[in-house]
């Protein structure tokens, strides 16, 4: 999405558009403001409630985005503010932040029971902290598309798939992910040393 914001200066709601928005287009020429978002907020211009939404995002961003979930292999539902997506090994949930404008993004929390797709709403997510909020929903898509190959490709090759391997975006939130599985094993494997001798608890901490 564009940076660009549009109010009018005659205003008296103090309500900012994007330019697309319907409400921005009855704005007269010579009445038109035109900012960033940032800018808008610091005039202390709030956003619209009609193009601050996901109903009028997705709308904006339909014909590249359905083009790539074909190509992709992708799918998603939207409920509400929030989109769920899944592929063939996960399910994601992607929220709109109105305040900030922008997309926040959240993944199934690991589980043995299969996806039930018709009720993706009702599943435990966390937020995908090395992803950072996107701009845009195809970019959020990128993102899914991307870790998910690699969560594929990792699986396929029994874990031991490298890291220069990888596009360099992925990468360091691989190796991260790679860091905490490492010590979730050593956690997991002195609590069943010490669950099998009390002993070695005296002999863990310092």
């Amino acid at each position: 999405m564009k940076n660009k914001r549009v109010a009018s200066v005659r205003s008296n709601t103090m309500v900012y558009h994007y330019p697309e928005c319907r409400y921005a287009q009855r704005i007269q020429p010579k009445y038109k403001l035109e900012k960033s978002r940032a800018g808008m907020e610091l005039d202390h211009y709030r956003p619209c409630k009609c193009c601050g939404t996901m109903d009028f995002q997705v709308k904006q961003e339909s014909p590249a985005l359905e083009k790539y979930i074909r190509e992709k292999n992708l799918h998603y539902k939207q409920r509400g503010n929030s989109l769920y997506i899944w592929t063939e090994i996960s399910c994601w949930k992607l929220v709109y932040g109105r305040t900030k404008q922008d997309f926040l993004l959240f993944h199934r929390n690991a589980s043995d029971r299969p996806i039930d797709h018709e009720r993706l709403q009702w599943e435990s997510y966390h937020r995908q902290m090395d992803h950072p909020n996107s701009a845009t929903i195809i970019d959020a898509f990128t993102y899914i598309y991307q870790h998910d190959q690699f969560r594929k490709a990792e699986k396929d090759a029994g874990g031991e798939i490298k890291i220069w391997q990888l596009d360099k975006k992925y990468q360091a939130s691989a190796v991260r992910r790679q860091r905490r599985q490492k010590n979730r094993r050593l956690d997991y494997l002195f609590g069943q040393l010490e669950s099998e001798n009390e002993g070695l608890k005296q002999l863990s901490y310092c």
